[in-house]
């Protein structure tokens, strides 16, 4: 994800690897230079599904498309839908934040800028319950911290099965972005969204008004982030037909 630092108050290269059973592929998001984006797919997902289809039509995902972007994520994922199963309050998805000593002093509001980005992500009614754990091995999406990262100042990785379901993430953000400068908590906020907007099987939107913009100028979800979302999770995963 390329990030600009958002005003006052208001690219992306992927690569896909087959495996036996599953698929793999990179997301790289840019700072201000460059832009890409990262994913990661293979794994086993819990077999619970929302819907009794096992593929969802494109008649049917672009007869509800109006005032989404979710052209662009068939476009880039290949025709397929990736997202988590659904995750209540019984069994939430497990988010594991670094909050280690490497984290403190201007830094230390990272891990709240972070919890942040994911309620935010939740108040869009989608179907997904987030619980924070201390340990990365009890963790379905690790998040964890790198001094710079060339040219970007966030990075995902996910995991799907081969029916298209997420099993498993870890986003990687940047503290300094390329020129040196610290990320201040907006800032990471900001980049946290985009993120984990990725995590959870969104793609990059060419509307600079989106946080999944591959640069972003805002820090906050927009009207067609949050139409986006919702309608990749009333859809089955898998391919589109």
């Amino acid at each position: 994800m390329r990030f600009r630092s958002p005003p006052p108050k208001p690219g992306r290269a992927l690569t896909v690897v087959a495996a036996i059973v599953a698929v793999a592929g990179i997301v790289n998001c840019a700072t201000y230079p460059s832009s890409a984006r990262d994913g990661v797919l293979s794994g086993t997902l819990s077999p619970s599904r929302t819907a009794a289809r096992t593929h969802a039509t494109l008649f049917e995902i672009m007869s509800s498309a109006q005032g989404t972007y979710i052209d662009r994520l068939l476009a880039d994922r290949d025709s397929t839908i990736e997202r988590w199963s659904d995750h209540g309050v019984n069994h939430p998805l497990r988010i594991w934040i670094d909050s280690s000593a490497t984290i403190a002093g201007t830094q230390a509001g990272y891990p709240a800028a972070v919890r942040s980005a994911f309620s935010e992500w939740a108040t869009t009614g989608i179907p997904l319950r987030f619980a924070y754990v201390t340990s990365p091995r009890d963790a379905d999406v690790r998040v964890k911290w790198t001094d710079h990262l060339d040219h970007k100042t966030g990075s995902t990785t996910w995991r799907t099965d081969r029916n298209g379901w997420l099993t498993g993430g870890e986003i990687t953000l940047a503290t300094h972005i390329s020129d040196g400068h610290p990320l201040d908590a907006r800032g990471m906020r900001a980049i946290a969204l985009h993120e984990v907007g990725h995590a959870l099987g969104l793609s990059h939107s060419i509307d600079s008004h989106d946080i999944m913009a591959s640069l972003v100028r805002v820090d906050g979800l927009s009207v067609p982030d949050r139409n986006t979302i919702k309608l990749l999770y009333t859809l089955p995963a898998g391919h589109v037909r």
